[in-house]
């Protein structure tokens, strides 16, 4: 529990996010650094997109069902393996020092496309928010925190002392979400709200002119856990030739799965792999292919032991209105690496140019050739100077820095 003398002892965090421990989100890495210091309500929601017909959809929405029968649950260091996968220093939190959230898994209408639908799950999210209120933080003062726009009622609610809208995406611009349902939401919320903490400065810029206040916070990274890590001799890429080219995380429809074809078509003998769950990409897309290999997502507490053996990190996005806005969590975790990174030319990756290569779309299969010639060539010689300034700069980004700089914005004046 957290410490009763602590200045955030009288205040309770509500937060709406994705579920807990599913996977490390800028969110959950947050509140992992927060959690020891001040009681958190974690709620896990739906998905954004109304479920379809399809398998992993299907599997969503029986993982969801089976959190409705048990809608509320603490969670400890034994009860859910990718909980623990997420610890502080990249290590597995044992019972005795883990600290997590009060969870609630409220049953919820899968959409949220009109106002019917909004307001239904307005009634059951309140409903759900104020029990576990009453239950498990009496008294307690309590400040809302969302990353999805979603609850624009919650942010009317008057039982909260601050109201934080948490902007880490566009998700007007998601493949498969109501667009004009989604601004509309959002405009709710943004007008709801207290302040608004954008994770990229397209989000600050676009956003900020319809909220009370706004703040800048980028995603961090979590140094010690991808810094320094050995290649894992059990990991399936420890069979693959080098050189090894590699990206993890979700591969969606954000990813430029033609520029990615063509950079693997063009440097066939290096191998391509990709760390991550496919979504919303065509079965036979990449199976012409025979270099590039997809094999599925690995538990972040494993993950820096598979990247190791990237030789070549690579973040292929295409640059269009579903991109344009995010602030991709690999990045600073690719830096971190020691890797050589190219990325496409996104605006927070442009941010980073002084650390990394950009490609365009039409250029990234070239500009991926002649990294790997370089390589060939013998490992360039990095500059003490350049050396210090990276390592500086990733320092200055730990999540440590950035929960400090979020608790900061979120208790002014409380």
């Amino acid at each position: 529990m957290p410490d009763p003398k602590h200045p955030l002892s009288q205040y309770v965090f509500v937060v709406f996010a994705d579920d807990w421990g599913r996977h490390p989100s800028s969110c959950q890495h947050l509140f992992l650094r927060i959690i020891p210091h001040v009681q958190v309500i974690w709620v896990n929601t739906i998905g954004l997109r109304t479920p379809r017909l399809n398998l992993h959809d299907f599997k969503r929405t029986m993982q969801v069902i089976h959190a409705w029968i048990r809608p509320h649950a603490r969670l400890r260091a034994r009860s859910s393996n990718r909980t623990r996968q997420i610890g502080n220093d990249g290590s597995t939190p044992s019972a005795s020092n883990a600290v997590f959230p009060y969870i609630v898994n409220p049953v919820m209408w899968p959409s949220f496309q009109g106002p019917t639908s909004t307001a239904l799950n307005h009634h059951l999210l309140s409903g759900a928010v104020h029990e576990a209120l009453r239950h498990v933080a009496p008294g307690k003062h309590p400040i809302l925190v969302s990353t999805s726009p979603i609850v624009p009622g919650l942010f009317r609610d008057h039982v909260f002392k601050r109201k934080i809208y948490y902007c880490v995406d566009d998700f007007t611009h998601w493949h498969g979400i109501n667009g004009p349902a989604m601004h509309r939401l959002e405009q709710q919320t943004l007008h709801a709200c207290d302040l608004m903490i954008a994770t990229s400065t397209s989000i600050l810029d676009t956003r900020s002119p319809h909220a009370k206040a706004s703040t800048l916070l980028t995603h961090g990274v979590d140094l010690a856990h991808f810094s320094g890590a050995s290649p894992d001799p059990d990991s399936p890429l420890a069979a693959l030739p080098h050189p090894i080219v590699g990206m993890f995380g979700v591969f969606d429809q954000r990813v430029d799965g033609q520029a990615l074809k063509a950079a693997a078509r063009l440097s066939p003998q290096a191998s391509f792999v990709v760390l991550g769950p496919v979504m919303d990409r065509q079965p036979g897309e990449f199976h012409d292919v025979p270099n590039l290999h997809f094999l599925g997502a690995v538990p972040y507490a494993d993950l820096p032991g598979h990247v190791a053996h990237f030789d070549l990190c690579i973040l292929p996005y295409v640059v269009d209105a579903s991109t344009w806005n995010i602030n991709p969590l690999k990045l600073k975790e690719y830096l971190a690496t020691g890797k050589p990174v190219i990325a496409s030319p996104l605006p927070e990756a442009i941010r980073l140019a002084a650390y990394l290569t950009l490609a365009a779309p039409d250029a990234f299969p070239q500009a991926v050739a002649a990294a790997l010639a370089t390589l060939e060539a013998g490992p360039a010689a990095q500059s003490d100077a350049a050396r210090s300034r990276l390592a500086d700069f990733l320092h200055s980004e730990s999540w440590e820095a950035k929960a400090k700089s979020f608790l900061s914005d979120v208790m002014v004046d409380l």
